[in-house]
């Protein structure tokens, strides 16, 4: 073992007695850091449009009533599941994918892959959002309604929730349509524009909390995520001038009708199982978010096919 010992390479032997000391080494000096920095602090705030929305608005309502700002934040949580685990998620896939084509110049594919991107959210997307919309209060009551969360707190966050609801889509577009400016090197357009949905985000809200309460912070966020599409499309397209999506645009209508119906039907569904067998116990609770839903989204697939 001495041997072994007195044999070993200087590289393995301890650090400090070869020298080694920690010190400290700015990352400033280094110009990658200092472009990851630059482009990161627009780009982080082009993303979180709709967190940073919520965030303020929330603000505003907590000087009204704080019981506005508890039910929006049940309604926020629940909008925030497909939000994430299809629009974050693809958003997410997209980026390297545009950043390739961008550096390589391949500006047709980059439209062609976008479009397709966008297609494919619109159609999860919209039956999420019909679907939160038609069956706001059984998936409320069902996830939240115990205890000291009463009947009437589940009304408030239902109502709230479906303010919300229609905006999803749009929610979700926002992320991807900020990364395509990302994947083409820019990161303060969707800065630039974030700024400005969000004052016109704000003037609604003051408008709008004090006669609808929690929904008009919903209504609110919607009409500005909305805003938030049309403006990033539009400079979008001067980035790209070819920029008809046509897939999209093919698809929208038919989506669009099968999404309503598949709405419709959720919500006739879901009225007749409160008034022929109502909620009392879990097993009725479960049966009047998933039954509806179940049945909406079958007839939504069976339509897009």
């Amino acid at each position: 073992k001495r041997h072994r010992l007195q044999g070993r390479e200087p590289s393995q032997r301890p650090l400090r007695r070869e020298g080694f000391r920690y010190r400290w080494v700015s990352p400033w000096n280094n110009d990658s850091v200092r472009r990851v920095v630059i482009q990161m602090i627009p780009g982080t705030i082009g993303v979180a449009a709709f967190q940073i929305n919520v965030l303020l608005t929330q603000s505003l309502a907590f000087c009204l009533d704080p019981g506005i700002v508890a039910s929006f934040n049940y309604a926020v949580r629940l909008m925030e599941l497909p939000q994430g685990v299809f629009g974050i998620s693809l958003a997410t896939f997209l980026l390297p994918a545009l950043s390739g084509l961008a550096a390589e110049k391949k500006f047709q594919d980059f439209r062609t892959l976008l479009g397709q991107g966008l297609d494919h959210l619109v159609f999860v997307n919209l039956l999420a959002s019909v679907l939160l919309l038609a069956a706001a209060e059984p998936i409320v009551r069902l996830l939240f309604e115990r205890g000291e969360f009463s009947a009437d707190a589940t009304a408030r966050a239902a109502y709230a929730l479906a303010c919300l609801a229609p905006g999803l889509v749009a929610f979700s577009v926002v992320n991807i349509l900020a990364r395509a400016f990302f994947a083409l090197g820019d990161t303060t357009t969707p800065m630039k524009i974030s700024v400005v949905c969000l004052a016109v985000n704000l003037i609604l809200v003051l408008v709008l909390v004090v006669p609808y309460r929690q929904g008009g912070l919903g209504l609110a966020n919607t009409a500005s995520a909305v805003l938030n599409v049309a403006l990033l499309y539009r400079a979008l397209r001067r980035k790209l001038p070819v920029m008809e999506l046509p897939e999209l645009r093919r698809n929208m209508v038919p989506t669009a009708v099968a999404a309503a119906l598949a709405g419709g039907l959720c919500w006739f569904l879901s009225r007749q199982w409160e008034l022929t067998l109502g909620h009392a116990g879990l097993a009725m609770k479960l049966g009047s978010v998933f039954v509806p839903l179940t049945v909406a989204t079958l007839l939504y697939w069976g339509l897009a096919m």
